[in-house]
């Protein structure tokens, strides 16, 4: 769950007030690629998003005006509702079949943005893995959050000794349950969160990217973190994270500006990118040979994230034969 995450909202509401076109522009002077298309990609996970939270709100809603009174419909039918919510399985597919759709999109862009005659053959077993442990942790946070809501409606409603007819209308009227808002929300965040390891995967396939570079972008002026500012220009290979002093002391590792890893006030309002650093020798190097040396990095990638995941395997069955 995110912690104090009231700055982060106001940041991401700041696009949600954006038309589309203007979100557009607004992520373009950002720095991310394929902006009209990142803004229809936003556009239809909103919808798919909205329709699952309406579905669930109309679920709550139906089973609550069955009920005789408010407080049988907590004791008796609200932990069973919980219980048999599809919510996390709707919103697992949904993000699982986007992130599947333009994720190979953005990654090959981004590819042959360090070199044009490259494509994408395949993604790697790192990133294919995010899509759906990503999708699953997402679906889980959501399903936690609307349960959340629902519950401090029904517990204001115990405490005000209300009617099932006064707990549907908060539902519905109090706007707690603006699933628009929610989804748009939602959608910006993570098609925006899929650029960013859309970029590093491709930064890790391209054989002439060696190492990559934080780059402070000048032109925008809201209140720049000195940190950040000082951030600019640090290299480091591309296939580890950069070293970023925090503002409130300690040292972060984030793979790119705007790591999920980041604390909010490292992360909100970052305009920063990350720019490949592109070795010169290996675009003049023969087509053939640069294909070779992608696949390479990717049976490489495979490799580390085969015992990475091992190792991740052992260690919970370790924790499991302690706890028997």
């Amino acid at each position: 769950m995110c912690m104090n995450c009231g700055p982060l909202i106001k940041a991401i509401d700041a696009y949600i007030e954006k038309a589309d076109s203007d979100l557009a522009d607004a992520l373009a002077e950002e720095g991310y690629a394929k902006t009209k298309k990142t803004v229809k990609y936003i556009e239809e996970l909103e919808e798919e998003i909205a329709e699952a939270l309406m579905e669930e709100t109309d679920y709550f809603v139906s089973a609550a005006e069955k009920a005789v009174d408010l407080e049988a419909f907590a004791e008796d039918i609200w932990p069973k509702l919980k219980l048999n919510d599809e919510l996390k399985e709707k919103l697992i597919a949904i993000f699982t079949e986007q992130f599947g759709q333009f994720m190979p999109e953005f990654i090959e862009y981004y590819i042959e943005q360090t070199d044009k005659d490259l494509k994408l053959e395949q993604v790697s077993k790192r990133t294919t893995a995010w899509v759906e442990e990503w999708s699953e942790e997402l679906g889980d946070l959501m399903k936690l959050n609307s349960h959340k809501e629902i519950e401090e409606i029904l517990k204001k409603g115990l405490k005000d000794g209300s009617s099932v007819a006064t707990f549907t209308r908060d539902i519905l009227d109090s706007g707690i349950r603006d699933e628009y808002y929610k989804a748009r929300r939602a959608a910006i965040t993570e098609v925006l969160r899929a650029h960013s390891v859309a970029q590093q995967e491709a930064f890790m396939q391209s054989p002439a990217v060696k190492k990559k570079m934080w780059r402070h972008t000048g032109s925008y002026r809201n209140n720049p973190r000195k940190n950040h500012r000082d951030m600019d220009g640090q290299i480091v290979p591309v296939n580890e994270p950069f070293e970023l002093r925090g503002i409130k002391g300690g040292t972060y590792r984030p793979m790119y500006p705007r790591d999920s890893s980041l604390p909010p006030e490292e992360s909100i309002n970052c305009h920063c990118i990350t720019q490949p650093v592109v070795d010169e020798e290996i675009l003049g190097m023969s087509l053939k040979e640069r294909q070779r040396l992608q696949q390479e990095a990717i049976d490489d990638m495979d490799d580390e994230w085969e015992k990475e995941l091992d190792a991740r395997n052992k260690a919970k069955a370790g924790v499991d034969e302690d706890t028997e």
